[in-house]
């Protein structure tokens, strides 16, 4: 599949913003293992999202590039046998390839503890839950936020995900969305592609290197965590805990105070007062939620 392919894909017809968010649900990043989930990606236009492509597979020579795979036997690009200064100059190209004029970085990460806390006590646990679909959900709604603080919320959007198990979750976040969002729905629309896709793998490096980047920031305190009290983080905030090569910086930097951000309780808490709101609003929607079969949240000791 070509960059032209991919594109037109991922946006169907006319032109608008492609938002590549990628659940990052690899070993760094699975809430059933790691305290820290991130879901990252970036945002840019249909003809430099071709060219993003075009850059990438000249860098990758068309193979397909895993962050985690990357320097062991598992990556398709040989580079294991690379020494640590190849491997560094390899990911900072990658970086500048995603982070160039016209591209927007974002992030959204959550300490899963913090947020199933908040899930037990919540109205409407299962607008929210699990987790990773909680992030996903969150760090959509910082693209909207993005997009109309812009005045661009009436152009067309294509959220791109990576094929997997949550394709079910993420689908439902969608429709739950739509059904919040109505006079937007028409504009909006989201695909899963396979793992080789092209845009995907530049979504795959953002949130594997800020998904290091928290995790590090948490394990540094894991008693306090990341939560600064407010409704969210600048990932700048942790930015000792960026990578010492200089590559989390590459990827990030420009974006790290106004598109990465780590999500607090006070937000999960916001968001499940959207969702009472809206029942309240709408109790013919309550009653057919309530038939489905209940989200129940883990509770946390």
């Amino acid at each position: 599949m070509n960059a032209r392919e991919v594109v037109s894909i991922a946006f169907g017809r006319g032109k608008g913003w492609l938002v590549s968010l990628r659940v990052y649900l690899d070993g760094a990043g699975k809430e059933e293992a790691n305290p820290v989930i991130t879901v990252g990606g970036f945002l840019a236009d249909s003809d430099l999202c071709v060219q993003i492509a075009d850059q990438w597979n000249d860098a990758t020579g068309g193979r397909v590039f895993h962050l985690t795979d990357f320097g062991t036997k598992s990556c398709k690009l040989g580079s294991r046998d690379w020494t640590q200064a190849e491997r560094t100059a390899f990911l900072m190209r990658l970086a500048a390839i995603v982070n160039q004029p016209g591209v927007y970085v974002v992030s959204a990460s959550l300490e899963v503890a913090a947020f199933n806390t908040v899930l037990y006590g919540a109205a409407h646990p299962q607008e929210l839950g699990p987790a990773s679909s909680g992030c996903a959900y969150i760090a959509v709604l910082n693209v909207e936020t993005l997009l109309r603080n812009e005045q661009r919320q009436r152009q067309e959007v294509s959220y791109v995900f990576e094929k997997g198990d949550r394709e079910h979750e993420i689908t439902k976040t969608f429709a739950d969305w739509d059904k919040k969002n109505s006079e937007l729905k028409d504009m909006r629309s989201h695909a899963f592609l396979p793992k080789k896709t092209t845009l995907l793998q530049p979504a795959d490096l953002v949130a594997g290197m800020v998904q290091r980047c928290v995790l590090s920031a948490f394990n540094t305190h894991p008693t306090v965590g990341l939560d600064n009290g407010l409704a969210r983080t600048r990932l700048q905030t942790f930015d000792r805990n960026y990578s010492p090569d200089g590559v989390t910086a590459a990827v990030v930097t420009g974006h790290d105070t106004t598109k990465c951000w780590v999500m607090n309780a006070q937000s999960f808490t916001f968001l499940d007062k959207i969702g009472k709101d809206f029942f309240e609003r709408n109790p013919d929607e309550l009653r057919k939620r309530l038939k489905q079969a209940p989200y129940k949240p883990k509770v946390t000791i």
